[in-house]
């Protein structure tokens, strides 16, 4: 039977659904990208914040329709499922399975018995939140050849009081250093070019482990893979960016000079009522030791703006220290208050009018930040990843853009033949705040 998939939100989702497309076709099932082919259609879903949730919910009622054509189950799994559990029937009578964050493993086995009318009693399948694959486990890939996604962790032991992310993932788990080791060399044998590490925090890889592995360690022993690819780190919470860290960033032959901080704020006042840690003074500091420490580093942030008592202090702080810093990117995301928080019971409430302005303005401060540090590099030289054609010319990243977060850079046509998945020498002829314009040396 053919089975389609729908993946919403982060990359660490992904991974989760490839590894599913992985279990079913162990146990005969054929993927396919049309939904009207499926047998069963599969979504996995995100509900980290209030338009997640909604996506989730559009995007089921979307795939609903197809139950009127050749689809026999529709099945959502993941962690809205985790998260509103037995109230969902009710709202959706169309899904016919529900699974969540912790049953993966047991995909196939609820599939077989809801397509033969075997299940008894509930259709919504809970356990304990979070799941790893198991050791050896297939999985395929959904994303461009190039590219791929390698979870290295689940879970999260941080307390932060706007997050729902421990309850739908369970208190953080490391894999283990052999299996991302063994998973990254097949990947680079398969001639993916960039792979990118990803969990909830990065930084906090191994510290549940008996043996004590840390990242360095682990990036040190990824770093000795032979073959020409990048290794790329996201989600680095601040408080893991030690000087070993940045050590292993400064010597590597792989891993990209990016590193992505979530800092959510720099109010000592907003981040105590956040649950983070306060210390605005080292984090006013921390940008300008990680370029000391690694030259060249590209630096992303993100901020949650109209936080419960924000005031214009507060933003005015938040401004300054955005344009003392001058990170390359900046993700700005207004605060929505999420059921089952702490945070969404905490007065004052900041107006969504005023969220709305504050966030446009630092994304102005922003744009022109990103404007000057792109326009910098004219006349420079990038090495780039292909990824598409563009008209005459090509689309591209380099060191400096994570896939599907930050910018792009812009090939100028040329007579050298390239293909996506290649590496290209390039010199930047001009910038954008979101673009560098380039041609091919």
């Amino acid at each position: 039977m053919k089975i389609g998939w729908i993946s919403l939100g982060c990359p660490k989702n992904l991974v989760d659904t490839e590894f599913m497309i992985g279990l079913m076709k162990k146990y005969g099932y054929e993927l396919t990208g049309n939904p009207r082919e499926a047998g069963v259609l599969v979504i996995n879903t995100c509900c980290f914040i209030e338009p997640a949730t909604q996506e989730a919910l559009d995007t089921i009622v979307e795939y609903a329709r197809y139950k009127k054509e050749n689809c026999r189950l529709l099945v959502v799994t993941g962690c809205l499922v985790q998260r509103y559990g037995r109230r969902l029937p009710r709202l959706l009578p169309e899904v016919d399975l529900w699974v969540g964050t912790g049953r993966y493993s047991q995909l196939p086995a609820l599939v077989n018995a809801a397509l033969e009318g075997k299940m008894t009693g509930d259709r919504v399948c809970l356990g304990k939140a979070g799941w790893l694959p198991e050791p050896g486990m297939e999985r395929v890939l959904s994303t461009p050849p190039h590219l791929a996604y390698v979870k290295i962790a689940e879970g999260c032991d941080h307390r932060c009081r706007f997050c729902i992310i421990p309850r739908l993932r369970g208190p953080y788990r490391s894999r283990p250093p052999e299996e991302i080791e063994k998973e990254v060399k097949t990947l680079v044998a398969d001639g993916v070019k960039e792979i990118v590490l990803v969990a909830q925090d990065t930084t906090a890889y191994g510290r549940d482990l008996p043996e004590g592995p840390s990242l360095p360690r682990l990036l040190s022993t990824l770093d000795r893979i032979e073959g020409d690819f990048w290794l790329r780190l996201l989600y680095a919470h601040p408080e893991g960016v030690t000087a070993e860290l940045l050590k292993v960033f400064r010597d590597s032959g792989h891993l990209c000079r990016y590193l992505d901080l979530p800092l959510q704020h720099v109010s000592e006042k907003i981040l105590r009522a956040m649950g983070r840690p306060p210390v605005p003074e080292s984090l006013s500091r921390l940008p300008g030791i990680i370029r000391e420490q690694v030259p060249g580093m590209t630096l992303r942030t993100t901020f949650i703006l109209g936080y419960p008592g924000e005031t214009e202090e507060d933003f005015a702080q938040l401004t300054a220290f955005l344009e003392e810093a001058r990170f390359d990117w900046v993700g700005v995301f207004p605060y929505y208050p999420e059921e089952g928080t702490p945070a969404a019971r905490l007065q004052p409430r900041v107006h969504p009018a005023t969220k709305k302005k504050r966030v446009k303005e630092l994304l102005a401060r922003q744009e022109k930040i990103s404007r000057e540090i792109n326009n910098a590099l004219a006349g420079k030289k990038l090495r780039v990843l292909v990824e598409s054609e563009d008209g005459d010319g090509w689309r591209g990243r380099s060191y400096r853009e994570a896939p599907e977060i930050d910018g792009l850079v812009k090939i100028a046509p040329s007579p050298v033949k390239v293909k996506p998945g290649d590496f290209v020498t390039v010199e930047v002829t001009g910038a954008g705040p979101y673009e560098i314009y380039a041609k091919i040396r």
